[in-house]
């Protein structure tokens, strides 16, 4: 898989999302989506040739900050919210529906945050709707957070 992209600083995160259909990549202070076509075919004669192509859809920018600590974003089921934290203890909502930041917590930790985690849902039991706007966010010595995507709090 190679991209004619060139990142202007280290790549420090990547995952799959929407259900495999697109590649999220953290770059400084923005992230990057990534359609890809992996080929699969298999042809002895033109095994050498590279087919596989991936393509920059969009980049998104995170606001006042310099490098992105932590993306989360479920990939299991349909989900346009890509939650980012950076440098500047901020965490920004992102809805790829709309193509644009909805929201911005300042100040979420004492420090940058370095883990935030979705709530995916379990394919071994089932949850009230509302459970899905629930994620958690922790940082180096300053504990765990339970937010609620709703309220912002």
């Amino acid at each position: 898989f190679q991209g004619k992209e060139i990142f202007h600083k280290r790549v420090r995160f990547a995952q799959f999302y929407f259900l495999d259909k697109f590649i999220l990549l953290c770059c400084g202070a923005e992230f990057h989506l990534i359609s890809s076509h992996l080929d699969t075919a298999k042809d002895d004669l033109k095994r050498y040739k590279q087919r596989s192509v991936c393509k920059l859809v969009q980049k998104f920018p995170m606001a006042s900050t310099m490098e992105i600590t932590s993306l989360s974003a479920v990939n299991d089921f349909y989900s346009y919210i890509v939650l980012t934290a950076g440098s500047n203890r901020a965490l920004e909502v992102f809805d790829l529906n709309a193509g644009c930041s909805t929201a911005v917590i300042p100040e979420v930790h004492t420090r940058s945050v370095h883990q935030i985690c979705q709530n995916k849902g379990s394919p071994f039991s089932t949850q009230q709707p509302e459970a899905y706007n629930l994620f958690m966010t922790t940082a180096a010595g300053d504990g765990i957070k339970l937010w609620d995507l709703r309220t912002l709090r």
